[in-house]
């Protein structure tokens, strides 16, 4: 067990995927600054009901999935309006064991870090998967991520087409949370086919 600071966000991130985030609260702030200063990360979690600022005290703090990815800050940059612009590389995925906030409302958990999915080949009969992310990895957007990507491990073709697909946060939280990253594929396959479908 080890506790962890949080940042809730209304987005999933995988292990080995990168974020950009601008940072602006002041109990976010702080957090990026004592992490950069510790050498640490924080995890990134999915909020599942309530919002992402607090506007004011009372404001409860939301509601958030049991399970997240823990990150390391791999770029950062002061912007001259004093937000602060970083960029985030998912490392290895966490369950929350229990959960509170620190005086200035920074949320804090006990985290168990979950063991890291084998390193599977992907099958032959889910390259198109592979193609579809090959193309998806020449928009600009997703190369301006520098991401590193291994085109024929199941866990690494999954993991960036989850992320990249304009598919539903709660099903791209669910193929964070299973662990075989083949049945993770063919989840990915059933959900383009519905996409094709209601496109009709």
């Amino acid at each position: 067990m080890a506790e962890i600071p949080l940042f809730p966000l209304p987005m999933v991130l995988f292990p080995g995927g990168k974020l950009p985030l601008q940072i602006f609260e002041p109990r976010y702030l702080d957090m990026v600054k004592n992490c950069m200063r510790e050498e640490i990360g924080f995890g990134v979690i999915l909020i599942e009901e309530g919002q992402q600022v607090l506007k004011n005290a009372e404001q409860q703090l939301p509601s958030i999935a049991h399970c997240g990815t823990y990150c390391s800050i791999v770029d950062f940059d002061q912007q001259r309006n004093g937000l602060l612009q970083i960029t985030v590389e998912g490392q290895t995925k966490f369950a929350v064991r229990d959960q509170y906030e620190n005086p200035d409302r920074l949320m804090l958990a006990q985290v168990e870090f979950l063991p890291e999915e084998e390193d599977i080949p992907v099958p032959d009969n889910k390259q198109h998967l592979v193609n579809l992310l090959e193309t998806l990895t020449q928009h600009k957007s997703v190369q301006q991520l520098g991401l590193s990507i291994n085109f024929e491990t199941a866990r690494d073709v999954g993991g960036r087409l989850a992320e990249l697909l304009p598919c539903p946060n709660d099903f791209k939280q669910r193929m964070l949370e299973m662990k075989n990253p083949v049945i993770r594929l063919s989840e990915l396959e059933r959900q383009l086919l519905r996409m094709q479908d209601s496109q009709l």
